[in-house]
């Protein structure tokens, strides 16, 4: 069995799966390959090279790798490896979708073998390029979040990153208008966010969609129209404990595809943590399916 570690080169590997990693280097029934990243855009490439050429794709590191990752391997067509997940990242927001499996029950190659979650992946198209993604996307304030943590990680470093981001783009963010056409609803007017949930887990383990799993081939559309920043700490309990929040200016609803247009000014999204930007997105699923263990 051909297997491709993918490591983020600048992360700390636990002590745990070095150990993982190892058992792997030494068993016989494994033709393992370790490449640590160096750069952005290098584990698309890594993705890109070894589909069609290993069985398995190792990634250890957080959501931003497992979304190049993806990318990567959506840009040529064919059959996909089968992807085994270590999280290693700040977050880890798509993993909380899964239950993992315990390392050291099994041999590797036994762990391999079993039966992944097959997901099929999803795309945001702007007028500028197409981006694949595997767990939810959004427009308005969690675009805006993505380009203060930027900054605030450089500044103050990775643990208090996120909730500095949080709090400083509830003070300066305003409530974009923008049209949203989804099944044979049309809406126009200010919204907060658009999040176009595949799994149920983004930022930091907030639980946007109570219930939704990757597994299943729809989006949850999570629409957040001109709410305060009281309403958000109000409702974190909620969002930490995976809780429908009943508000009338929040509401859900189920779609495979939408668009999302600005009239006027260029809109910030992000999907998986990376950023977006455009007047139009254009949501649906694409062709290709990954199998995932974890």
């Amino acid at each position: 069995m051909k297997v491709l570690a993918i490591i983020h080169g600048a992360r700390k590997i636990d002590a745990t799966y070095k150990r993982f990693l190892a058992t792997c280097q030494e068993d016989i029934t494994l033709n393992l390959c370790i490449e640590y990243t160096s750069r952005i855009g290098h584990a698309s490439a890594l993705a890109s090279e070894a589909k069609g050429n290993v069985d398995l794709i190792i990634i250890h590191g957080g959501d931003g790798l497992i979304n190049e990752v993806v990318n990567g391997l959506c840009a040529n067509k064919g059959l996909n490896p089968k992807v085994f997940i270590l999280p290693g990242g700040t977050g880890n927001d798509f993993i909380r979708n899964f239950k993992q499996s315990p390392l050291f029950e099994t041999k590797p190659f036994e762990l391999f073998h079993r039966q992944g979650t097959k997901i099929q992946i999803p795309f945001c198209q702007s007028e500028r390029d197409i981006r694949f993604f595997i767990n939810i996307s959004d427009v308005g304030f969690g675009g805006h979040v993505v380009n203060a943590l930027n900054y605030f990680r450089k500044t103050y470093g990775t643990n208090s990153a996120y909730i500095l981001a949080v709090l400083r783009t509830f003070v300066s963010y305003k409530a974009n208008t923008m049209t949203l056409k989804f099944n044979e609803t049309h809406m126009e007017q200010p919204f907060f966010m658009i999040a176009v949930c595949h799994g149920a887990v983004f930022g930091n383990g907030m639980v946007i969609a109570p219930g939704k799993h990757p597994n299943k081939s729809y989006f949850e559309l999570v629409i957040l129209g001109d709410v305060t920043l009281w309403d958000y700490l109000k409702n974190l309990w909620k969002l930490k404990r995976g809780v429908r929040i009943s508000h009338p200016k929040i509401h859900y609803y189920q779609t495979t595809s939408l668009q999302i247009r600005s009239s006027s000014q260029e809109l910030l999204g992000e999907a998986d943590g990376e950023a977006l930007d455009g007047k139009v997105f254009t949501y649906g699923f694409s062709t290709e399916t990954l199998e995932v263990l974890c």
